[in-house]
C-alpha cells in the first residue's frame, strides 16, 4: 500500500515538473528561429546548385525548389477574393485574374 502511494506521488510530482521549463529548453526555444532561418538558407543554397545540373539528383532539387517556392507564396498569400472583384475590363480572365482571385496579386488593373 506504502508502495503504491509512493508510486502514485511520483507520477504526480512528474507530471507537475513536466510543464515548467528548464533554463535550457528557454534557451533552446530562443536560439531556435536563428537556428532555422541559417538551416533553411543552407538547404535552399544546396538544392539551388544542384539544381544546374541534369542528373536525376539535379531534377529533384528543381522539384524541390519549386514546391518550396509554391508553399511560401501559398503561406503569404492574401485574402481570396471572388472574380467580380478581380474581372480585368472586358471581361478578361487571364492570369493576373487568377492570381488575384488567389490573393496572391493586387487587383491594378
Amino acid at each position: 500500500m506504502k508502495r503504491a502511494a509512493i508510486l502514485a506521488l511520483a507520477i504526480v510530482s512528474l507530471a507537475a515538473n513536466a510543464d515548467d521549463k528548464t533554463a535550457l529548453s528557454k534557451a533552446i526555444d530562443t536560439i531556435r528561429p536563428a537556428t532555422d532561418a541559417a538551416a533553411d538558407y543552407v538547404s535552399k543554397s544546396i538544392m539551388q546548385s544542384l539544381s544546374g545540373n541534369d542528373t536525376p539528383m539535379g531534377r529533384a532539387a528543381r522539384s524541390n525548389l519549386e514546391r518550396q517556392a509554391k508553399a511560401e507564396r501559398e503561406a503569404n498569400r492574401g485574402t481570396r477574393k471572388t472574380m467580380k472583384e478581380c474581372i480585368k475590363p472586358g471581361n478578361v480572365i487571364d492570369e493576373d485574374v487568377q492570381e488575384c482571385i488567389m490573393g496572391m496579386r493586387e487587383r491594378d488593373w
